[in-house]
């Protein structure tokens, strides 16, 4: 009788999911929560739904966590595999033949670097979506739940970034200095993670309360620049103290220096648990530790205050922007006039409205920026003024690790429905609408920026450094046109939704572009310093034109679209 009685259903009321394994242990502090004005039902609730749709995405965030997809490879998987490669490469800076404070220093700065990145890049989709108050508040959700829900839900994939990034350097680590050493940096990596993510979310915050329409989106874009550079100047401050220094026996005001460093705060435990115990150590281990604490307990505090004003990212500007004299100069330059000039225009209007292109590509540049003086930065400080100045000639070239997210993004768009009219308009040359599109994305994004240094530079180096400058543009514009065919030419431009599941699925892609890309840098930035002259820059001058006719001419021959507008995420 037993097994002709039917199967009881599942129960119907959602707040009825369990809690992912992954957060199974907030049930112990229910109490805590709830005096804290925390809906734990409803934060089960929301974490459980957000991963049980994760989970049914073939390339989605909990689709690492899917065991019914056999026979599949993940996407998120091998971005996890690629990021655990480039984490060992991170991971040697702990072997250089320095003092422990040093080589964590490094290590730590780039680890804040990398997070941070991933937090404006990845992640930026989770923090900054208003939606989410819409969806949930129909139930009762008040803000604080919500956003308590939005942190705990971040914190899960950085902790699997900061695994990838980190963890192979702590397990060097372990090797090198000992397994208690290993256990201190592990800490300090940790807290490394929630410091780069309350920095962000305080960023937001003000920037969230003090903007609004357009300038609250321009404002995001410039305080992410801003902050990772400041993120590298901060590690580089120790660099400033007197060579005959000993790190390790100075007072603490003698290494005032270290107090601003926020990175250098992060070698505070591994010091201790080395022991290095000093007036030293112990202020950078206190600082480790009491920084980030003491900001997420403030956070938490106005974390309410944060869902409120995300409601201002859903503001418009009904007034179009008029084009100005960079845009008419430089459209005139890089293209011809008919029909690439229209599409042109069209990709520099699509880029200067589209939020999420610019929250995932803009930090990106600044990375580039920072990258090369990460890897050159110890030789420069050995050269005279002289012999520096030919090396930063050709510092704007690292900015091509930023190429290939910018032009992958170049398929998504927030409206894309709005490209289906070439759907019904016929246009004779498809090539020149990508063509145009991808010249739009480097005078926007690149040109300005590489003027820029090329200006700083020349300032600092005179004539060659002008003649490297140029030949750097002109060899990153050619670059753009060769990776732009097979990074977007298979799909229509702006013609895909962005999702959360696409900030990930272009994570390999931009990993193995920062590898390359930094490869293809720094050997430029040291051929170029070494041989010095004007030989070697046109040689770089004579590539980027080769590349820029030919592949242009290619564009225009050779390139077919399926149109295809896709308004389901990826």
């Amino acid at each position: 009788m037993k097994m002709l009685k039917k199967a009881e259903p599942e129960p119907a009321d959602p707040a009825a999911l369990p809690l992912p394994k992954a957060f199974s242990w907030l049930v112990r502090l229910r109490p805590t929560f709830e005096k804290r004005g925390i809906q734990f039902d409803q934060l089960q609730l929301i974490l459980a739904t957000k991963s049980l749709l994760a989970s049914r995405e073939s390339s989605g965030l909990g689709s690492m966590f899917n065991n019914n997809k056999r026979g599949k490879r993940s996407r998120l998987r091998t971005t996890f595999l690629w990021n655990t490669v480039f984490g060992a490469v991170l991971g040697l800076l702990l072997l250089i033949p320095a003092s422990i404070v040093t080589t964590f220093t490094m290590f730590m700065t780039v680890q804040l670097l990398t997070s941070f990145l991933a937090i404006l890049t990845s992640y930026s989709s989770l923090i900054l979506d208003p939606r989410d108050r819409t969806v949930f508040a129909a139930r009762g959700v008040n803000d604080r739940t919500l956003s308590f829900a939005r942190l705990l839900n971040i914190c899960f994939y950085l902790g699997m970034t900061l695994l990838a990034m980190g963890g192979p350097g702590i397990v060097i680590s372990g090797f090198h200095y000992g397994p208690i050493v290993a256990i201190g940096g592990f800490i300090a990596l940790l807290f490394s993670g929630i410091l780069s993510l309350m920095l962000a979310l305080f960023v937001y915050l003000l920037i969230l309360r003090f903007f609004d329409g357009e300038r609250l989106r321009n404002m995001l874009n410039l305080v992410q620049i801003l902050l990772m550079i400041g993120i590298y100047a901060g590690g580089q401050l120790p660099n400033l103290l007197p060579q005959s220094m000993s790190i390790f026996g100075a007072s603490i005001s003698d290494s005032w220096l270290f107090i601003p460093a926020f990175p250098a705060w992060f070698a505070g435990l591994p010091m201790l648990f080395a022991g290095q115990v000093t007036a030293l150590s112990l202020l950078l281990a206190g600082l480790s530790v009491v920084i980030p604490v003491a900001m997420t307990l403030i956070f938490l505090h106005f974390s309410g205050v944060f869902e409120v004003y995300l409601e201002k990212l859903n503001q418009g500007n009904a007034r179009p922007r008029k084009l100005g004299w960079w845009f008419r100069g430089i459209s005139a330059l890089m293209t011809r006039p008919g029909e690439e000039r229209t599409y042109f225009t069209l990709g520099w209007r699509v880029l200067g409205s589209e939020r999420d292109y610019k929250l995932r590509v803009y930090p990106q540049l600044a990375y580039g920026l920072i990258l090369p003086l990460i890897f050159i930065g110890n030789e420069l400080r050995e050269m005279s003024f002289k012999s520096a100045s030919h090396f930063i000639a050709y510092a704007g070239i690292g900015i091509i690790v930023a190429l290939a997210p910018a032009l992958v993004n170049l398929r998504f768009s927030s409206q894309p429905q709005a490209m289906a009219i070439f759907q019904y308009v016929p246009f004779k040359t498809h090539g020149l609408l990508l063509r145009g599109v991808v010249k739009a994305m480097f005078a926007r994004l690149f040109l300005l920026p590489l003027v820029l240094m090329t200006a700083i530079t020349t300032a600092i180096g005179g004539l060659d450094a002008l003649v490297a400058g140029i030949a750097v543009i002109i060899l990153i514009y050619g670059i753009t046109l060769i990776m732009g065919w097979p990074l977007v030419g298979s799909q229509f431009p702006f013609a895909s939704v962005y999702s959360a599941n696409a900030n990930f699925r272009g994570g390999s892609i931009g990993v193995i572009s920062i590898i390359l890309g930094m490869i293809a840098a720094v050997i430029i930035i040291f051929v170029g310093g070494f041989l010095g002259g004007w030989i070697f820059p046109l040689v770089l001058t004579l590539l980027g034109l080769t590349f820029g006719l030919l592949l242009g001419h290619f564009y225009r021959t050779n390139l077919r679209y399926e149109l295809r507008i896709n308004t389901e995420p990826e």
